[in-house]
C-alpha cells in the first residue's frame, strides 16, 4: 500500500480491505489511493465536543462514489455523491460528542485511484444585528462552511422584501428564518438575488441566514426591507386603470366586477416593469390564469366562472418599481362555422385579441377524419380536434399551417375543430376536414409482378400483404414513390413490426428467411398531408449462389440474379495454412455495391467485411482450425453482379543474409506472401537495413526480434527506403519482413549492414581542419571541440556525407546550434556563444544510407 500525502499513515483496514488514512481537523489535506476496483477508503480524525467540521474532497481522480461523514458510533452525519473533477463537499456539521470520526469514501465496483481530502474546522457563524429598513450591510466569512446572519425583530403579519446585493462568493443558499428557525421564505440562488415579499408568521428576531455554497468565502451585502400594502384600483371594462408601486417587493392589483361565461382579456401597457408575472383570480380567490409579464403583456380569452369582483394581480420580480396601465376588455364570441367531412375547406377569420374559432361537424364512430389547415396568419396558435365530451382527441401548434390526423372517431355525435391564437395574436386559416376513405390494401406475390399503392386523401395509409410460409427468405422494393416522407414497416402475421426504413421515393429490404408461415405486411404511411404512390416488389430470394474454390486452384466466378441474394466461395483449409483472397471484375454498382469478407467452419468471421463492388484484396490469415472456410459477398440494397474471386495458399519467401554481408535478392510471386530476410545477431550489435531496386509499388518493411516483437519498421517501400541503425537486443535470429501492399508482388534487393561505433574526431578552436569518415550507412559522426563558457565559435563542415543534420551541444547537453547540409554545400554553425565551459559536442547525422568524409574547422 501506500504511505499518506499528508498527515498519517495509509493503511489496508480489516474492514473489506479498505484503505485507512489518519488526518487532523484543520490540518493539511491528505491524499488516499486505491488500487483495485471497488476498494473504499477511510480518513479518520479526532474531535472534541461542539466541534464543526466540513470535508473538502478534490483531485478526485477515483470515478464515482458516495461519501460519508460518520460519528463515533458509525451513524451517518452528512453524505454526498461524487465524481472525477466535481467539487465535492459534505456541508457543515456539528460534533456533538468527543471521540474518533470518519469520512468514507464508497467507490463504485469498476472505480479505484487518487481523491485528496481537507477536513476543515468550522468557527462559529458570524451574526450582525441589523434593523428593518436600515441601509445594506455587509458581513464577512473567512472559513469554509462558516455561515452569516443579519438578525432582526419583525412583527407577525409584516411583509419584508430581502435582497442581496453584491458578493463575493458565487451562489449562496439565502433564507429567512422565523423566531422557532423555520424557514419562511428564500432558497439557492446567485448574488445578486431577492427573496420576494413574505409575510412574517410570528414577532420576535428573526434571521436571514447567508450560507456561501461550497468552500466558498468572502464577504455579502444584504438589506432587508418593509413592504407597504400591495397597491390597489377598481376600474370597469374598457377602462385603462394606471397603477405604480413604490417599494421593492410591493404588487399591485385592478379589481373589476365581470358575469360568469364572460370572456376576458388583460392587457398591461406603458408598462416600466422590465420582468415579472400577472395572474387572474376569480371572486373566491381563485387562480384563473397566470404568465409572465415583460413590459406590455396579456392574458387573452379568459373564460370566467362566477359573476363578481374579479382581481388582477401585478408582481414585478426583485426590486423593481414603477408604472403599469391594465385594461380588461370582453373578448368577442368565438367565431364558429359548420362543416361536412370531405366538403369544401372554409376560412376562419379572428379579428380581436382573445377570439378563437372553430369548425364543427357531425361525425359518426369509428369514421376516420383528418384535418389540414393552410395559409393561416396567426402568429402563433394551437389547433386541437375536440370530441362531443370535450375530450381532445388530436393537437398540433398551427400558426400558418398543420395536419390533424385522427384514425377513428370514438362516436356518434357533435366534433369541433378549434383554433386557439396565443396572445393577442389576430388572423385567418383555412381548414378543410377530409372523410378519410379505408386504407389501400393490395397483395403481392414473392417473385411475382409489381403492385402499385396509392393514397388519395391525408390521412390515409396504403398496405402491400404478401403470404410466405416458414424459412422463405424475401427481398422488398420499393419504387418511383412521389411522397414527401413516407415511412415504411414490415410486420409479421403477429402485427408485430420488424423493421422501419423511411421511404418517400423508394426504398429496399432484406426481410431475410420468415420466421412465421402467414400474411406479412408492408405498411406505408404517409406523413402530414402526403398523398401519392410508389410501387411495391416483393422478390422471392433463392439460395445463395455457391462456388467451390482451392487454395492456389484459380479463380471461380459467382452470380447472382435475385435481390438479396447472396454469393459465397468455399474452400477447404488445414489448421495453420495461411490463406489470401482477390476479387475482382464486380459489377455491382460500384466500389461499395457488395461487400466481402472471411467466415471459419463455424460462421464466425476470421476476416471481417470490407467494401467489394468491384474489387478488393483480403490480405494473408492463418487458419486456425481445419474445415470449410467461406469467402461472403454480400450485395448491398438491392444491388446484383458477378464477381471473380481466387483464393490463395501462402508460404512467405524466405532469404538469409549476413550482418555485414553482401545484398541479398527477394522474389514474391503469390498475392499476400511476404519475403522475409532472415540474418542472425549478436546482442548489442547495430545494424541497418536498405531496400533497392524494388518493383513492388508499396510495401512495409519491418525488423522483428527473435520473439517477434518489432524493432523498427519503414512504410511505403515498394521501390527503395532504409531503416537507419538498431541496437539488437538479444542474441539470435532476426527477420526482415518486406509486406507488399494488397496484391502486389515484385522483387528488391535487400542488404542489412552491420554498423560500426560512431565515427569521432577532435578539434581544436583555432588550430586546423579535421577530417571524419563515415563509411557505414547508418553510421553517425562525433566531433568534439574544448571551449570556454562566454567564447565565440564558428564551425565550418567542408565535403560531407549527403544530406546531413548537423547539432551542436554544450557539455550539458543543451543545443547551441543546428542545421541541415548536402555534400555540395559548405555548412557554417555560428558564431556561437558556448554556455559552459569543456568539450562541446558536433553531431553529423547523416540522412538515409549516405556515407563520407567531412573536413571541420572551429574558430
Amino acid at each position: 500500500m501506500l504511505v499518506l500525502l499528508g498527515l498519517g499513515t495509509q493503511t489496508a483496514s480489516a474492514a473489506a480491505g479498505a484503505i485507512e488514512v489518519s488526518a487532523k481537523l484543520g490540518g493539511d489535506p491528505v491524499t488516499v489511493r486505491t488500487v483495485e476496483p471497488g476498494q473504499d477508503a477511510i480518513v479518520s480524525f479526532p474531535a472534541r465536543a461542539g466541534q464543526r467540521a466540513l470535508v473538502e474532497i478534490t483531485d478526485i481522480r477515483l470515478g464515482s462514489m458516495w461519501v460519508y461523514l460518520r460519528d463515533t458510533s458509525g451513524a451517518t452525519l452528512r453524505q454526498v455523491s461524487c465524481g472525477n473533477g466535481v467539487e465535492c463537499v459534505l456541508d457543515t456539521a456539528d460534533l456533538t460528542v468527543a471521540g474518533r470520526y470518519s469520512v468514507y469514501l464508497d467507490a463504485s465496483p469498476a472505480s479505484y485511484g487518487v481523491a485528496t481530502v481537507r477536513l476543515h474546522d468550522v468557527p462559529p457563524d458570524v451574526v450582525a444585528g441589523y434593523t428593518i429598513g436600515d441601509p445594506a450591510t455587509t458581513v464577512t466569512t473567512d472559513a469554509p462552511g462558516q455561515d452569516m446572519y443579519l438578525a432582526f425583530e419583525g412583527r407577525a403579519g409584516q411583509r419584508v422584501f430581502t435582497r442581496v446585493s453584491a458578493g463575493t462568493v458565487g451562489s449562496i443558499t439565502a433564507y429567512l428564518l422565523d423566531p422557532a428557525g423555520v424557514p419562511v421564505g428564500g432558497g439557492i440562488c446567485d448574488v445578486p438575488c431577492d427573496i420576494d415579499a413574505t409575510v412574517l408568521r410570528a414577532g420576535g428576531e428573526h434571521r436571514l441566514l447567508l450560507s456561501p455554497s461550497g468552500v466558498r468565502t468572502g464577504a455579502l451585502t444584504a438589506q432587508v426591507l418593509d413592504v407597504p400594502a400591495d397597491v390597489e384600483a377598481t376600474t370597469g371594462i374598457g377602462r385603462p386603470a394606471p397603477v405604480t408601486t413604490t417599494a421593492p417587493g410591493q404588487n399591485a392589483r385592478v379589481l373589476f366586477d365581470a358575469d360568469a361565461g364572460d370572456r376576458v382579456t388583460v392587457a398591461v401597457t406603458e408598462s416600466g416593469f422590465s420582468t415579472g408575472r400577472i395572474s387572474l383570480h376569480g371572486p373566491a380567490g381563485e387562480t384563473l390564469v397566470t404568465g409572465e409579464c415583460a413590459r406590455d403583456c396579456a392574458l387573452t380569452g379568459v373564460p370566467l366562472t362566477a359573476s363578481g369582483t374579479h382581481t388582477v394581480l401585478l408582481d414585478p420580480a426583485g426590486a423593481q418599481t414603477g408604472t403599469a396601465v391594465v385594461t380588461i376588455t370582453v373578448s368577442a364570441p368565438d367565431v364558429l362555422v359548420g362543416v361536412v367531412p370531405g366538403g369544401d375547406p372554409v376560412t376562419l377569420t379572428i379579428a380581436e385579441a382573445g377570439q378563437n374559432a372553430a369548425v364543427v361537424f357531425t361525425g359518426a364512430a369509428k369514421q376516420h377524419v383528418s384535418a389540414v389547415l393552410t395559409k393561416g396568419s396567426l402568429g402563433r396558435a394551437t389547433a386541437s380536434l375536440r370530441g362531443p365530451g370535450g375530450t381532445a382527441l388530436a393537437s398540433a401548434s398551427c400558426a400558418v399551417s398543420c395536419f390533424l390526423d385522427v384514425r377513428s372517431l370514438p362516436a356518434d355525435g357533435r366534433y369541433t375543430l378549434l383554433v386557439d391564437p396565443d396572445g393577442s395574436h389576430t388572423g385567418s386559416i383555412t381548414v378543410r376536414v377530409h372523410d378519410v376513405p379505408a386504407d389501400a390494401v393490395v397483395t403481392a406475390v414473392p417473385g411475382g409482378d409489381p403492385v402499385s399503392l396509392t393514397t388519395t386523401v391525408p390521412g390515409q395509409n396504403a398496405f402491400a400483404d404478401f403470404a410466405v410460409s416458414r424459412g422463405d427468405r424475401t427481398f422488398i422494393q420499393l419504387t418511383g414513390g412521389t411522397f414527401g416522407n413516407a415511412p415504411a414497416y414490415l410486420r409479421d402475421p403477429s402485427g408485430v413490426d420488424l423493421a422501419l426504413f423511411q421511404c418517400a421515393s423508394g426504398c429496399a429490404f432484406d426481410a431475410g428467411p420468415a420466421a412465421l408461415d402467414g400474411v406479412y405486411r408492408i405498411a406505408l404511411d404517409p406523413q402530414g398531408a402526403e398523398t401519392g404512390g410508389i410501387t411495391v416488389t416483393v422478390h422471392a430470394v433463392p439460395a445463395d449462389a455457391v462456388a467451390r474454390a482451392a487454395p492456389g486452384g484459380g479463380p471461380v466466378t459467382v452470380t447472382t440474379g435475385t435481390p438479396g441474394q447472396g454469393a459465397a466461395v468455399v474452400f477447404d483449409a488445414a489448421a495453420g495454412q495461411r490463406l489470401a483472397a482477390r476479387l475482382g471484375g464486380g459489377t455491382f454498382g460500384g466500389s461499395s455495391g457488395a461487400s466481402a469478407g472471411l467466415r471459419r467452419p463455424d460462421g464466425s468471421w476470421l476476416v471481417n467485411p470490407v467494401y467489394c463492388g468491384v474489387t478488393c484484396f483480403l490480405d494473408t490469415v492463418t487458419a486456425d482450425v481445419a474445415g470449410t472456410y467461406t469467402l461472403v459477398v454480400d450485395p448491398l440494397g438491392a444491388a446484383v453482379g458477378g464477381i471473380t474471386a481466387e483464393v490463395f495458399d501462402v508460404l512467405d519467401a524466405a532469404v538469409d543474409a549476413t550482418a555485414g554481408g553482401a545484398a541479398v535478392g527477394v522474389r514474391t510471386g503469390t498475392p499476400g506472401q511476404n519475403a522475409v530476410v532472415s540474418f542472425r545477431g549478436d546482442a548489442g550489435a547495430r545494424v541497418s537495413v536498405r531496400l533497392s531496386g524494388g518493383t513492388f509499388g508499396t510495401a512495409t518493411t519491418t525488423l522483428r526480434g527473435p520473439d517477434g516483437s518489432t524493432l523498427g519498421t519503414v512504410g511505403s517501400c515498394g521501390a527503395a527506403c532504409f531503416a537507419d541503425t538498431v541496437t539488437l537486443p538479444v542474441a539470435g535470429v532476426y527477420r526482415v519482413v518486406i509486406n507488399p501492399a494488397g496484391a502486389a508482388v515484385g522483387s528488391a534487393t535487400l542488404q542489412v549492414h552491420a554498423v560500426p561505433p560512431d565515427a569521432s574526431a577532435s578539434v581544436t578552436v583555432g588550430g586546423g581542419p579535421v577530417a571524419v569518415t563515415v563509411a557505414v550507412p547508418g553510421q553517425n559522426a562525433v566531433v568534439t571541440i574544448d571551449g570556454v563558457a562566454g567564447q565565440a565559435v564558428t564551425v565550418v563542415i567542408e565535403a560531407g556525407t549527403g544530406t546531413t543534420a548537423y547539432q551542436l551541444r554544450g557539455p550539458d547537453g543543451a543545443l547551441l546550434a543546428s542545421r541541415s547540409g548536402t555534400a555540395a554545400q559548405l555548412v557554417t554553425l555560428g558564431p556561437v556563444t558556448l554556455t559552459t565551459s569543456g568539450p562541446q559536442t558536433l553531431t553529423l547525422n547523416p540522412a538515409a544510407h549516405a556515407v563520407g568524409s567531412s573536413t571541420i574547422t572551429a574558430t
